[in-house]
């Protein structure tokens, strides 16, 4: 492939952002996030959509792997915009559970 799988944002703030500030922040793009909660230490199933998933992390470390690409950690505040069409999975960092907002963007 030619192109790059995900583009990421790093939150550079050394406050965490909060759940209604990444909310926020996701509406104001035009996207209806939804929240989900991964248990700590779990792995997802290969995966992946016919939209862009953006996912922004609000508590946790993940991290995401792209077979044929590699893979990225992310944490608090990251935003992950992965393409669509790109198989992808997602591991839990540790035993804190994780709490994401996800939404495809047309």
């Amino acid at each position: 492939m030619n192109s790059k799988p995900f583009e990421i944002m790093r939150w550079e703030s050394p406050d965490s952002p909060t759940l209604e500030f990444l909310t926020r922040m996701m509406q104001r793009e035009g996207l209806q996030p939804s929240q989900s909660e991964l248990a700590g230490h779990s792995r997802s199933l290969e995966m992946k959509f016919n939209q862009t998933r953006v996912l922004v992390v609000v508590q946790g470390q993940l991290q995401f792997a792209f077979p044929g690409y590699g893979v990225i950690d992310v944490e608090s505040g990251d935003i992950l915009e992965i393409n669509p069409g790109v198989l992808h999975d997602v591991t839990v960092k540790g035993s804190q559970a994780a709490v994401l907002l996800q939404a495809l963007r047309d």
